[in-house]
């Protein structure tokens, strides 16, 4: 089967858009279940990697633009790999 060019974007869009929610969701409430603990305590080197923790927010960490860019590459990545994958069994499927 031919390839298609807009479904294939549609994936890695939709990749990059699930993958964004997870993590500002799921795996955000699974690092830090308790976002005022970092009022008087300092943020470990992993966790300010992808989070960062502003005046602005009180001093509750939430997902910086490394978080962001992270997420919708990786998000991508899996769209694009699960875009081909359904295109090889299609293929397969019409031998």
């Amino acid at each position: 089967m031919n390839e298609s060019k807009t479904l294939k974007w549609v994936f890695i869009i939709a990749g990059g858009i699930g993958i964004l929610l997870i993590s500002f969701t799921l795996i955000y409430d699974m690092l830090i279940p308790d976002i005022c603990y970092y009022h008087t305590h300092e943020m470990n080197s992993f966790i300010a990697l992808f989070y960062s923790a502003s005046p602005a927010t009180n001093g509750h960490p939430e997902p910086n633009i490394a978080n962001f860019i992270l997420s919708i590459t990786l998000g991508g990545i899996i769209g694009n790999k699960t875009y081909k994958l359904m295109i090889k069994n299609r293929d397969k499927s019409n031998l």
